[in-house]
């Protein structure tokens, strides 16, 4: 979990792929797309979510403008 505003090495590898895969399942290449999933992995991530299974299944139930294609 994020600890007074820290992401460690491993938990960015993980935040990291989780962006880069759903981009890349929902062929998401603009770069302010981009940065809304990433934003959105790191609300969640805020939340103490940081299990990647988890992190895709809470990307997925996004609105549509963060998976549009």
């Amino acid at each position: 979990m994020l600890a007074h505003g820290v992401a460690y090495p491993d938990q960015l590898v993980i935040l990291t792929h989780a962006v880069d895969d759903f981009c890349i399942l929902h062929r998401i290449v603009s770069k302010e797309d981009r940065e809304r999933v990433a934003v959105k992995v790191m609300v969640l991530f805020g939340r103490g979510m940081i299990d990647p299974v988890q992190l895709s299944a809470e990307l997925e139930k996004s609105p549509v403008w963060i998976r549009r294609m």
